[in-house]
């Protein structure tokens, strides 16, 4: 009887050590699981704000143009600076200079003034003893009003930053009365296709020097680009060497 007795506590005994295991081992996986978890969200917290930018949907920076401005006649400096924006372009006829270099016409869409500043040659300006150099600018950079400059387009705050895909021309007027433009085109990547132009009739400017065949191309903004542009892009647009500011 005694050892009936025994053996019966010992089965107890037996299948505790059993269960106690198996809670062990739960455990000891669930554990296991929960650190994997971590691992992985500490991962992804590694990631810098530059690593899923595109994710994110975050804007690019407004493009920027600068016009270099140069003066013939001494004592000459900028009595005014206009940009015209256009939202499209047709090429019309390809010719060739005297010189032998390669000329556009171009007729573009719209035409709407979107900036512009005038030299301020009030009396006060004039009192304080201010010469010409004070207006004789080497550049203007589109959306900034130089020292002794005045904003007269928009009325108020800067302009609309510059689009990609849109068309402008900036015209350049001196005190001594030449005038030059140059037309831009805004590439996708903010880059700038930048000639020298002389107006036509209406909205047509004659284009100087071989321009780019795609001049006149609708831009793929990178929002309607596919994956594959994506990962193979194209070459980033320049500016074009000899759309120098020449035409003074």
């Amino acid at each position: 009887m005694q050892v009936k007795r025994n053996n019966a506590c010992a089965a107890p005994r037996r299948s505790t050590r059993i269960i106690a295991s198996r809670l062990l081992a739960t455990c000891i996986f669930a554990m296991t699981f929960a650190l994997a978890g971590c691992s992985s969200k500490s991962d992804l917290a590694d990631i810098g704000p530059d690593d899923n930018a595109a994710d994110l949907g975050e804007p690019l920076p407004p493009p920027k143009a600068s016009i270099a401005i140069t003066y013939k006649k001494p004592g000459d400096s900028l009595e005014r600076a206009t940009v015209t924006k256009f939202f499209g372009a047709e090429v019309l006829t390809n010719a060739q200079t005297r010189s032998g270099r390669s000329a556009t016409t171009v007729r573009f869409d719209g035409g709407v003034p979107i900036w512009e500043i005038r030299a301020d040659r009030s009396l006060s300006s004039r009192i304080v003893g201010l010469g010409s150099a004070s207006w004789a600018l080497k550049q203007v950079e589109y959306g900034t009003v130089p020292a002794h400059f005045s904003q007269q387009l928009p009325d108020e705050g800067p302009p609309e930053p510059l689009d990609r895909g849109s068309f402008y021309v900036f015209t350049i007027e001196r005190a001594s009365g030449s005038v030059s433009y140059e037309a831009v085109k805004v590439l996708a990547d903010g880059n700038l296709q930048s000639y020298a132009a002389q107006p036509r009739a209406g909205s047509s400017y004659v284009l100087c020097c071989g321009i780019s065949s795609d001049f006149s191309e609708p831009v793929i903004l990178p929002d309607e680009l596919s994956p594959d542009d994506l990962q193979n892009p194209g070459e980033p647009g320049q500016q074009n060497p000899d759309s120098s500011d020449s035409n003074n």
